[in-house]
């Protein structure tokens, strides 16, 4: 009998490095190496399986790190709105000085809205998918109050409200206008990385990946940042 065909090719080998130290394989050793042999593959399939789960859990953790950072932002943003109390004060003080004189405008003047509750109002507005509304609340609000704290926020959602609707030239052409007017905003990372969405959007592939490097190297250790790491792998190697 051919015993290397007869039997699997480790168990072969197994059984021939026994032989040839000297040793006497009976049965009970044959039977032995087999078990040993089923025990190490089922490690080796519980490992494969356990590398496959750790897969999965990646991408679950990615997707809750997306949305984390996403309520992040909203939280952020709904901070900077209650924070403005001072500014809604000094506004109301003016406008009282202001009724002692001009008791004619009296009524209009109580019943004009303060700068944070015109900026609330269109965040509200963007919040529930509003988008129309919220732009012409966010440039409202920068016309009555060219001068405001929140004039640059209202400027980058006016660039996220296009980008939600689809409008992505509008979006880029918004993104634009925030970047070049306040370079030194928390908020330009992510206005850049919206922008080089807009930019795959319009199948304008090249702006996009300039814009991702662009991202990378001077936001580095951002969520920006990584975000643009995962677009431009599949970019630089589709062209």
């Amino acid at each position: 009998m051919d015993l290397k065909n007869s039997l699997p090719l480790t168990t072969f080998y197994l059984l021939l490095t026994v032989i040839l130290s000297g040793c006497v394989a009976t049965q009970k050793d044959v039977v032995n190496l087999q078990s040993d042999i089923v025990k190490l593959q089922n490690q080796l399939s519980e490992m494969q399986k356990n590398q496959a789960d750790l897969s999965v859990q990646m991408e679950d953790l990615n997707a809750n790190i997306k949305t984390l950072n996403s309520k992040i932002e909203e939280t952020n943003e709904r901070f900077v709105i209650f924070g403005q109390k001072l500014e809604d004060t000094n506004v109301d003080f003016t406008n009282k000085l202001s009724l002692l004189s001009e008791k004619v405008t009296k009524k209009i003047d109580e019943t004009k809205p303060t700068p944070t509750q015109i900026y609330g109002a269109a965040y509200t507005d963007y919040t529930m998918r509003n988008y129309d509304l919220a732009v012409g609340g966010f440039q409202e609000y920068i016309q009555q109050y060219p001068n405001g704290t929140l004039v640059s926020n209202a400027q980058f959602w006016i660039g996220v409200c296009f980008y939600k609707k689809g409008d992505y030239k509008k979006a880029v052409e918004n993104f634009d206008k925030f970047i070049a007017s306040y370079p030194k905003s928390e908020k330009i990372p992510s206005a850049k990385l919206k922008k080089a969405n807009s930019f795959l959007k319009l199948k304008k592939e090249s702006q996009a990946i300039a814009l991702f490097e662009d991202i990378v190297k001077n936001y580095p250790k951002t969520s920006e940042a990584r975000q643009s790491e995962k677009y431009l792998a599949p970019l630089k190697k589709s062209q």
